[in-house]
């Protein structure tokens, strides 16, 4: 009768049922080899992680796992019988792997004799830092973004607030220019300040929203009255295109309305004089969501653009001048369309975008409808 079998009778514990679970538990793949690569145990999560269904016993390592540089590590705890470790990037966008090679100690030998000790298992550790790096670098990209917007509007102040020093006793109507200046960066970084902890309310779920059932077309004519005058003044066409306009959909109409609001400003912005907007809205075929859309026939957007267009900061082109087209034209902070994107989930629905460069872009978003019947109003 071996040791292990004696103190399995001693207290009743079966090891080998407790080694199973114990390597169900952990949180990420966890494969056991012998010296020759080949699998003996391994737990649910390498089945997920590789996309495998059928049993991986008696299967070599180097069938399951194609990178070399991860089989090299592997040889490498092996043939030293210590622990090794080391990540695994696939390419900037790619998949992140942190690979943890430890032996498992066979034999205890008695006190003194280290050189008896055996290794002839290896434990592999399969730890997924893809998200974790992704957040990194969100992060990072954010801080330099910030940095970005807060630079430019600061270095024009503080210049600024230089010349107005010199220029305020010899030259008092230029002056008046430099102080319109100042107020016009400070407005901006009020309102970057603003909008970055607005976001940071919608994004922890800490903006108070009054859900009510209100009329799609309520919604379209709100929102294209508050932005008739600057489309006159830029010579856009702004007309409505509105189909079962009397559903009743569940919407904050405030904040509804901030993002069509924020939507059709965007598109007055990229279109030339003599362009055209339209604001609409429609039934979806499944009668539980209504779709809104602001249509424009601007610039457009590059295909590589558009997946990122509603993140955090992100531009399309900064290089575009402001004078090119309406109002800022690019010039905004970059933080109105991922605004709008967490407004219309967490009402429920989706918000996406359709565009080709030269032609225009179309954006659409949905919102669930209140109820079935139509209103009678």
């Amino acid at each position: 009768m071996t040791e292990h079998t004696t103190a399995e009778k001693a207290t009743g514990i079966n090891y080998r049922h407790f080694f199973l679970q114990l390597l169900e538990a952990a949180p990420w793949p966890v494969l056991v080899i012998d010296r020759a690569l080949t699998i003996r145990y391994y737990n649910r999560h390498v089945c997920s992680l590789f996309g495998v269904t059928g049993p991986l016993q008696k299967v070599k390592l180097d069938q399951l796992i194609t990178s070399a540089a991860m089989i090299q590590l592997v040889r490498e705890s092996i043939a030293s019988q210590r622990p090794q470790s080391a990540e695994f990037n696939e390419g900037p966008s790619g998949p992140c792997w942190k690979v943890s090679v430890t032996p498992l100690e066979h034999h205890k030998p008695p006190v003194g004799q280290e050189r008896l000790r055996e290794y002839h298992y290896f434990a592999v550790a399969i730890e997924d830092l893809t998200e974790l790096r992704r957040l990194e670098r969100v992060r990072r990209d954010f801080v330099a973004n910030i940095s970005h917007e807060l630079r430019t509007p600061l270095a024009s102040v503080r210049l600024l607030a230089e010349t107005l020093e010199d220029t305020i006793e010899t030259d008092p109507e230029q002056a008046q220019v430099f102080v319109e200046r100042i107020e016009k960066e400070v407005q901006y970084l009020t309102s970057l300040v603003s909008e970055l902890l607005e976001l940071s309310r919608i994004e922890s779920g800490q903006l108070p929203m009054v859900i009510e059932p209100v009329e799609a077309q309520q919604l379209v004519r709100e929102g294209m009255a508050r932005l008739l005058p600057q489309a006159q003044r830029h010579r856009v066409r702004l007309r409505t295109e509105i189909r079962d306009g009397q559903v009743l959909v569940a919407a904050d109409s405030k904040q509804i309305g901030r993002v069509l609001v924020n939507l059709i400003h965007n598109a007055i912005k990229f279109t030339p004089s003599g362009g055209e907007v339209v604001v609409g809205t429609f039934a979806e075929p499944d009668g539980c969501s209504q779709r809104f859309f602001v249509r424009d026939t601007g610039v457009g957007i590059r295909p590589e653009d558009l997946p990122r267009i509603f993140e955090r900061f992100y531009k399309v082109d900064r290089s575009r001048s402001k004078f090119d087209y309406v109002g800022a034209g690019g010039g905004g902070s970059g933080l109105g369309l991922a605004i709008a994107r967490h407004i219309v989930e967490a009402h429920g629905g989706r918000i996406f975008a359709e565009s080709t460069v030269g032609q225009g872009s179309t954006f659409f978003f949905t919102l669930p409808v209140a109820h079935a019947e139509r209103s009678t109003s």
